[in-house]
């Protein structure tokens, strides 16, 4: 209150000093220009001026407030396209997601240049085209795609590589990836998809090259790169061992390649001794199986090692019959055993071993052994019993049907 007299006050006297200058001396002002002239008091003209003055402050001031409203509803509106986009971009992945590949592709599309995301509109629309086996409009998405953001062209490559895995293509995927590989480093995806397409092209070497960066970089579990590694080693074998020159030369090598983890394990030995044995390195194989039923025992290569003939069947038949102490119980031994013994003409004990391990197990391969030696003992009757109870063995999905009386 007492400001607001304090200012009435002053306003006040400024009045009683403006009205008693005026009064005192109005003063003169003249402004010509050309033949013009415009002739005043001072105080009028100071007057004029300030009035002047106001109007133009007050006209820039209204002019700043409609540019500052204006900005506002360009801002207003661009937000609402943006919005507007956005919901058009979820509504094309839901039609994805459905499926519906057509409807889409033309949304994501049509929202793509007003996205905020304009990469993911673009690359789920080369989707929709691959999946629709368009392959022209997906190539121009994936390329609308890189060129909608910087630093995108790993992506793009990423999802190109996968549709072409998808389709078979390896060919084509392997030389995207190949220069993703050079771009990208050793990005895990890429060698994810690498081990895809080494596989689809059964190119089992490059796989095994692949098989360190894998580890590496854990781009699987330890127990699957474990069953890849062995898995590529087998296979890697097969197809050396289907070429046809300098094949023992081409094996030991690769052998020799082998980390111990690989050339101790028993599936990959067997693989190996059985090409030994398939190009007549019978010798090299009986050692090798040898060696490796020490380790570990296993089935199949027990199986295999009566099957070798090497260059000292006595010897082979003592290695063997030492493993009795500890597997006096393994039926495919005494399998073994018996072949072993047979290629000592050491019949009655074959028969023997024969015989011990049909008891042990039923097995048809033993059968056979047993129909076959006896019959060349001339113990007719008794082989061909062995015979009929191993086809018998081989066929049993026969059904249970009356016989006629052997008597009759």
């Amino acid at each position: 209150m007492k400001i607001l007299f304090g200012i009435c006050l002053f306003l006040l006297l400024v009045s009683v000093v403006l009205v008693a200058a005026i009064e005192h001396d109005p003063g003169y002002l003249l402004i010509s220009y050309d033949v013009y002239t415009f002739e005043t008091s001072v105080w009028i003209g100071l007057a004029a001026f300030i009035v002047m003055f106001l109007l133009i402050y007050g006209a820039f001031s209204v002019l700043r407030r409609v540019i500052n409203q204006s900005s506002a509803l360009n801002k207003w509106f661009s937000g609402r396209g943006h919005r507007k986009s956005q919901k058009q971009t979820a509504l094309g992945l839901i039609s994805f997601i459905e499926g519906n590949w057509q409807n889409s592709r033309k949304i994501l599309a049509k929202s793509a240049a007003k996205s905020e995301t304009p990469l993911v509109n673009y690359l789920m629309a080369a989707r929709a085209s691959h999946e629709l086996n368009d392959e022209a409009q997906m190539r121009e998405f994936l390329k609308k795609a890189e060129q909608s953001t910087t630093g995108s062209s790993i992506a793009v490559e990423l999802s190109q590589a996968e549709m072409e895995l998808t389709r078979g293509r390896y060919e084509q995927c392997l030389a995207t990836l190949t220069r993703l590989r050079r771009n990208a480093g050793k990005h895990p995806h890429v060698l994810r998809l690498l081990k895809d397409v080494y596989e689809g092209l059964n190119d089992s070497q490059a796989l095994l090259d692949l098989i360190p960066d894998l580890k590496k970089y854990k781009v699987f579990s330890v127990e699957q790169l474990e069953q890849l590694e062995l898995s590529a080693s087998k296979a890697r074998l097969e197809e050396v061992a289907k070429s046809r020159k300098n094949v023992l030369t081409d094996l030991a090598a690769l052998w020799k390649k082998f980390p111990k983890t690989i050339s101790q394990n028993s599936e990959v030995s067997f693989c190996y001794a059985r090409h030994l044995i398939t190009i007549g390195e019978e010798q090299k194989a009986e050692k090798l199986v040898r060696n490796q039923l020490k380790r570990e025992w296993s089935r199949e290569l027990i199986n295999l090692y009566g099957r070798i003939a090497g260059d000292d069947a006595e010897k082979q038949l003592l290695y063997a019959e030492n493993w009795q102490q500890e597997r006096n119980s393994d039926p495919a031994l005494f399998l073994c055993l018996g072949r072993l013994s047979m290629r000592n003409s050491l019949w009655a004990k074959a028969r023997e071993y024969f015989e011990h391990s049909l008891k042990l197990e039923n097995n048809s391969e033993v059968c056979a052994e047993l129909g076959r030696l006896l019959s060349k003992l001339g113990e007719h009757e008794q082989s061909n019993e062995y015979f009929q109870q191993g086809l018998l063995l081989n066929t049993n999905s026969l059904p249970l049907l009356p016989m006629p009386d052997s008597t009759n």
